[in-house]
């Protein structure tokens, strides 16, 4: 068995991943909060971003190195007792709690000192798998808008050809990374030409591998705004009639319903922080009927479930005063109980617009632009032919899958 390659320091190439992730990770477009994941591979060894930790704060200090042999066996179907086994002898110790994944207990046993709490992303398979030395992985409002579409694929056809990969929805770790090989090889026999480096992920996002940084960028900005080219010659989405409060009246409905929001909706046993939006987009969502079908057809996107939630609470009639605003919420807030549904992060009132619920200000307002960016998704894909929502066993494994609950837990911290 060869020598165990070791962590190197802050390379040109990593200097290089660390500034596109930076750039590309302060761009809303592109991601938001923790969502989205970059490596540098080199030497047999990649470094790549902590789980939940955001882009945009990507540190050479704060990157997870990895030894890319054990994560490649694991990838072409070798067993993970063994790398499990010696995690304490390859690590030096146990390391973090990795959960019940069979995949990151692997990625523990790869790990190369120093070890912190941290764990690598949860897509460090597919990482390891593309052969570039850089990979960028983000969740493009813009792209999702094509991916989230029913006949996303043959769209993505006719925009690209063979210059992008579709992958259909696969679930995250394991699955999604043979998903990608699978697709890869199937590429090359179809066309005799290397797979290219630019992936569509259905209802999930968008990969790209270089030799450099700057082509990187340069690929996800031009798959971006070519998607946004193709989507401009579509008709306008046309919300229908849209409920409406004239004020004085509204602001004081909000007044009345959002301290009770905060007191029906605790975290951890203290009343929530709210944040309202009564943006355009918000209330075309809450006070109309094709914003309604939006809300009650399911999530689109894992991001969408982590941060936001599945089910967003609905109170499709426009309240008549502060009183009837509590009345309504309330009722809605039982009838959400007496189906076993879990308490909303989103609640839409007809006329008022969004309210988003949070243990503090910022978890509030990342809840608030996650699920107005699914909105924006869900316009856009019904702009170019219609909205497909994840299925429900890819949702429920995404609510149960304790890798995302780690990535939030991390992520909060940062709020």
């Amino acid at each position: 068995m060869g020598a165990r390659p070791t962590r190197v320091g802050a390379s040109p190439l990593i200097v290089e991943m660390i500034e596109l992730s930076r750039r590309v990770g302060a761009d809303p477009e592109f991601v938001r909060a923790g969502g989205g994941n970059s490596s540098a591979k080199a030497d047999g060894v990649m470094h790549i971003k902590p789980s939940g930790v955001s882009l945009a704060a990507l540190t050479a200090e704060s990157l997870i190195a990895l030894a890319l042999a054990p994560l490649r066996e694991v990838l072409e179907g070798g067993g993970t007792s063994a790398a499990t086994a010696a995690s304490g002898a390859a690590t030096g110790g146990p390391g973090p709690e990795a959960g019940s994944d069979d995949v990151l207990r692997v990625a523990e046993a790869a790990r190369l000192p120093p070890i912190d709490e941290h764990r690598p992303s949860v897509e460090l398979l597919f990482h390891a798998l593309l052969p570039e030395p850089i990979v960028l992985h983000t969740h493009p409002t813009t792209v999702n808008t094509l991916t989230c579409a029913v006949g996303g694929r043959e769209l993505a056809g006719e925009i690209f050809g063979e210059g992008v990969l579709w992958i259909p929805y696969t679930d995250p770790g394991l699955p999604l990374a043979r998903a990608i090989r699978d697709e890869r090889i199937a590429c090359t026999e179809r066309t005799g030409l290397p797979p290219p480096r630019a992936i569509l992920l259905q209802n999930h996002g968008l990969i790209v591998s270089g030799p450099t940084a700057s082509e990187i960028e340069a690929r996800s900005r031009e798959i971006v705004a070519s998607i946004a080219g193709f989507a401009a010659g579509r008709p306008p989405i046309e919300w229908g009639a849209v409920a409406s409060i004239a004020e004085p009246d509204a602001r004081d409905m909000v007044a009345a319903l959002l301290p009770r929001i905060a007191t029906l909706l605790p975290i951890d046993g203290r009343p929530s922080t709210v944040v309202h939006d009564d943006s355009p987009l918000a209330l075309d969502v809450a006070g109309s009927e094709l914003g309604h079908r939006f809300a009650r057809g399911g999530p689109l996107t894992p991001d969408q479930i982590v941060y936001a939630g599945s089910w967003p609470l609905l109170i499709d009639t426009p309240p008549s005063d502060g009183a009837a605003a509590v009345t309504g919420l309330e009722a809605r807030l039982a009838e959400r109980s007496r189906q076993q549904l879990p308490a909303p992060i989103i609640v839409l009132v007809a006329g008022l617009g969004l309210v988003a619920v949070g243990a503090t200000h910022g978890q509030a307002d990342v809840a608030r632009t996650l699920f107005l960016d699914a909105m924006r998704i869900a316009a856009g894909a019904h702009r170019l032919g219609g909205v497909r929502p994840l299925e429900p066993a890819a949702r429920r494994f995404i609510e149960d899958w304790e890798a995302e609950a780690y990535r939030i837990r991390v992520a909060r911290t940062a709020w």
